[in-house]
């Protein structure tokens, strides 16, 4: 592998020891709006728990191990009534942090990505992913690989897959966000720019993904901020000193793996908290069933 394309680890997760579930504790699906009612969640994430009941259903991922089938509730369909209020509650999130830019790693993300940019008025780009197949002695393609590109295993199956952010709409997004703060500083000796990143995925597991994504919209966001000075250097001929800051600064998921702690990995590698409709304690494959942070344990429709 090139020195330049850094390489994520994901670790698959090995199904637990079944353990029979005590039937007093499950909550079976004709209780469920009962429990939903009684429960400590948001009106977003019972919105989301009932989806996820009706629509989903635990599996095993050739490239994750033990997981969570939930297509029908957020990548295949669009359902106002199981997201829209989640959104939401995301977006108040977001403008709470001040996100300038959203980024979300891969088609399967991007249709809940998008609801939140909309909602939240935030642009979002897609971090693109392609098959990855090493080039013999690790050489690069002609060109290199991207600013901010890495390589991840993929979830559903065996193969790497290549990420790397559409630099020419991060730019175009890039130059709208300096452009407002270059008017804002006329007259001052000095320019500072700064750029307030967000990531946002349909679950974040072992925060694995979320890491690597982080780690690029750093890259990629400092790469962007140096040619929009670049090219106003070149038309303006303005010469003050520059001082540059890129922060990622929230994450926001339908759904989050509490289990695997990804609250703590992303606590400690980048000080966030990050922002979930549903906390996921456990996944249960026989009888299917999920534990859900202020419901409890809810068996599949």
């Amino acid at each position: 592998m090139s020195d330049s394309l850094p390489r994520y680890e994901r670790p698959k997760e090995v199904p637990p020891t079944p353990v029979p579930l005590d039937p007093s504790t499950l909550i079976p699906v004709a209780a469920l709006e009962d429990a939903l009612a009684a429960s400590a969640l948001s009106e977003g994430g019972k919105a989301l728990a009932r989806g996820l009941i009706r629509l989903g259903r635990p599996a095993v991922f050739g490239g994750g191990g033990a997981g969570i089938e939930y297509g029908s509730l957020l990548k295949t369909a669009a359902r106002p009534d199981y997201i829209a209020a989640h959104v939401r509650e995301a977006a108040e999130h977001l403008h709470a942090r001040q996100v300038d830019l959203l980024m979300v790693p891969g088609m399967s993300g991007y249709p809940v990505g998008a609801m939140y940019s909309v909602v939240a008025g935030v642009p979002a780009v897609l971090l693109k992913k392609q098959r990855y197949e090493q080039r013999p002695g690790g050489e690069e393609p002609e060109g290199g690989y991207p600013p901010g590109a890495f390589v991840i295993p993929s979830y559903t199956g065996d193969a790497d897959v290549l990420i790397s952010a559409d630099l020419t709409s991060v730019q175009d997004i890039v130059n709208t966000v300096l452009r407002g703060q270059l008017d804002a500083q006329a007259g001052h000796e000095r320019l500072a720019f700064s750029l307030r990143v967000a990531g946002a995925d349909d679950i974040i597991d072992k925060a694995t993904m979320s890491q690597a994504v982080s780690d690029s919209a750093l890259i990629v966001g400092k790469a962007a901020i140096r040619s929009f000075v670049e090219r106003y250097r070149a038309d303006s001929g303005d010469a003050r000193p520059v001082s540059d800051s890129v922060e990622v600064v929230a994450w926001v998921t339908p759904l989050i793996k509490g289990y695997n702690r990804p609250h703590e990995q992303l606590q400690r590698w980048f000080g966030i908290t990050p922002f979930a409709g549903i906390n996921v304690t456990s996944v249960h494959l026989d009888p299917p069933a999920i534990g859900i942070e202020g419901l409890g344990v809810v068996a599949f429709s």
